[in-house]
């Protein structure tokens, strides 16, 4: 067999001599040193945005909170208040103060729609676009405003003979 010698190439790492190679480049010159510290001075600004921008996120987050609760709480007292304007006691009170009376004769529809009078009756009852003019049972409550209204309920099927539908 023979052998057969090669000339070295320039990728050949075979046979380099790394030692003058390192030695030479190990002297970075000074534009080199110059981008570097440019580099990391970039990234540094970059890092110490990110950074605000999270703190101003934050802060912004814990306005948003803060109103959210405050909206809550405001929803809470608004929905007492209203609650407070739809009690029964209260509704009494003021249908009481505005001339309103149990009804003396109670209709219903549902019921009574399949019979000939519960259609006479429905048809009767069409609303009026006209002035509200006041009708004997108006009169009638007036004049019994002054007795309770669990009395005035019992009074008034009294007086009507306890004739009311269901």
């Amino acid at each position: 067999m023979s052998a057969i010698i090669r000339q070295p190439t320039s990728g050949d790492l075979v046979g380099r001599d790394f030692a003058r190679v390192r030695a030479s480049t190990a002297r970075l010159s000074t534009r080199r040193i110059a981008w570097l510290v440019g580099i990391a001075f970039a990234c540094a600004l970059a890092l110490a945005a990110l950074r605000i921008d999270i703190l101003r996120t934050r802060y912004a987050l814990g306005a948003a909170i803060r109103e959210e609760k405050a909206l809550v709480q405001h929803q809470r007292q608004q929905t007492a208040v209203l609650e407070a304007l739809r009690h029964p006691s209260r509704l009494v009170e003021l249908a009481e103060k505005r001339g309103f009376a149990p009804p003396r004769r109670v209709i219903d529809l549902r019921k009574s729609s399949r019979s000939p009078q519960g259609r006479e009756a429905a048809s009767a009852l069409q609303v009026s676009r006209s002035e509200p003019q006041a009708s004997e049972d108006h009169r009638a409550g007036e004049a019994e405003r002054s007795v309770g209204p669990r009395e005035g309920w019992q009074a008034s099927e009294a007086h009507e003979g306890g004739a009311s539908l269901r």
